[in-house]
Parts: C-alpha cells; sequence; structure tokens
C-alpha cells in the first residue's frame, strides 16, 4: 500500500504515524492515510485523513467531527497539506475543550476514584501511548478481569442492576483490546472499571479491589512479578 503513495507525501505524513495522547488516539486507517478518533467511548468524534491529490502541491481530504465549537456535525473538505498540522490541532483543541467543560453530564465521584487509580499507576515510560503491555502483563490483567467478570454477576440488584451490566460490558471490551491497545488506553480503561466498582460500596470494593489486589496487580504491570497471576484470583 504505502508504495502506492508518493515517497513525498509519506514522509510529510511521517509525524502523525501513531500519533497518540491524553484524549484521542490512532487507529488502523484501512483506505484512508490516517485515522483518529476520541477516546471517549461515548463519542462519534473522529478525524480522518481520506485521500490525496496533485495540484502543484499535495491536496488532501480530510473529514472530521466536530466541526468547530458551534456545531457538533463533521466538516469533509480539500486543504492543502501545509496546514494539516493546524487543522488538526484545532481538532484536539476541541476535544481538550470537552474534556475540561463542567456539565450535568459529568459524574465528578467517578471520575475522582478513576483518576486517583490511574495515577496510581504511574506509566511513565515514553512508548506508554504507542506500544502493548507484554504478553505476560496481559496474562495477569486478563486474568483479574476475568475474576470480576466470573464473579460480579452476584452483587446485581434491582437498584444497581445497570451500573453491573455496563461494567461487565466494559470488561469485556477492555479484554477484547489488551492486545491491540496501547499501555495507557489499557490502564484509562481499568481504571474507570475500577471506579465503577469502587462507587458501587465497600463490598464490592473489598471483593475485588483489596489493598493487596491492587498491589500485586499494579506491581506486576510495572514490574512482572513471579506468579502474580495466581494471586489475584
Amino acid at each position: 500500500m504505502k508504495k502506492k503513495i508518493p515517497l513525498e507525501l509519506l514522509e510529510m505524513l511521517e509525524p502523525f504515524v501513531n500519533k497518540n495522547g491524553r484524549i484521542f488516539e490512532a487507529i488502523n486507517p484501512d483506505n484512508f492515510l490516517l485515522k483518529f478518533i476520541d477516546k471517549d467511548d461515548k463519542s462519534e468524534f473522529y478525524f480522518n485523513v481520506e485521500e490525496y491529490k496533485m495540484d502543484q502541491n499535495f491536496l488532501l481530504l480530510v473529514d472530521y467531527k466536530p466541526k468547530n465549537k458551534q456545531s457538533t456535525i463533521n466538516r469533509r473538505t480539500w486543504i492543502k497539506s501545509a496546514t494539516l498540522e493546524t487543522i488538526f490541532a484545532n481538532w484536539l483543541e476541541l476535544l481538550d475543550g470537552y474534556e475540561k467543560v463542567k456539565t450535568v453530564f459529568d459524574d465528578p465521584i467517578l471520575e475522582a476514584f478513576s483518576n486517583e487509580y490511574f495515577t496510581d499507576f504511574e506509566i511513565i515510560e515514553e512508548d506508554a501511548d504507542i506500544n502493548p503491555f507484554s504478553i505476560n502483563q496481559i496474562i495477569l490483567l486478563d486474568g483479574h478481569l476475568d475474576n470480576i467478570q466470573k464473579k460480579i454477576g452476584k452483587f446485581i440488584t434491582e437498584e444497581n442492576k445497570s451500573e453491573i451490566e455496563q461494567i461487565k460490558v466494559d470488561v469485556q471490551d477492555l479484554r477484547n483490546n489488551l492486545t491491540k491497545k496501547p499501555k495507557t488506553w489499557v490502564i484509562k480503561k481499568l481504571s474507570n472499571i475500577w471506579a465503577q466498582i469502587t462507587k458501587q460500596g465497600p463490598q464490592l470494593l473489598k471483593e475485588f479491589l483489596s489493598e493487596t489486589k491492587k498491589f500485586v496487580i499494579k506491581e506486576g504491570v510495572k514490574f512482572i512479578m513471579e506468579k502474580g497471576a495466581d494471586i489475584i484470583g
């Protein structure tokens, strides 16, 4: 595929390859040149570079959503390749604005728990937004998620049924993506699952997130503790 595209254009797009951040990520572009999405699972925001053509200089067909601060619809247009970085930066600024603005749709309690768990991992590697965990780390995390998936159903009540079902959905989604997503994405999702469990109360917190289990998981993820997977079951 790449040898069907002019080298000069590939060099121009190279800084965007595997570009990831706190609120966005690069995904498989399929037949496009570049594809980015909002990391929020509930978001429909994206930024695509679909194709190119020559007109003295390279022109790129971009499609992104939201269009601007005034509208959540998409915009699809041809741009000069030299302006790609600016337009992409503007899109990121919109995502950042959504992250920062406070609304009635936010859950400050869930967010506080999630941020606390995420901070505990202290993943500072330069490749955390690009590379996945090692195979042993993935097995360790999957064992923990499998334990949640198998046991959390016994805590369902009429009052918390929808919340428990959402946890189960999120756990399955994370398990499906352990080998496909970078470290930061995985830990962000795990932190959110832990936050949801914590919000359900001390009983679930003790069952799935005792201090011993949290320590083993976090240290196992960081250092691959020998036989860690056997301890968290």
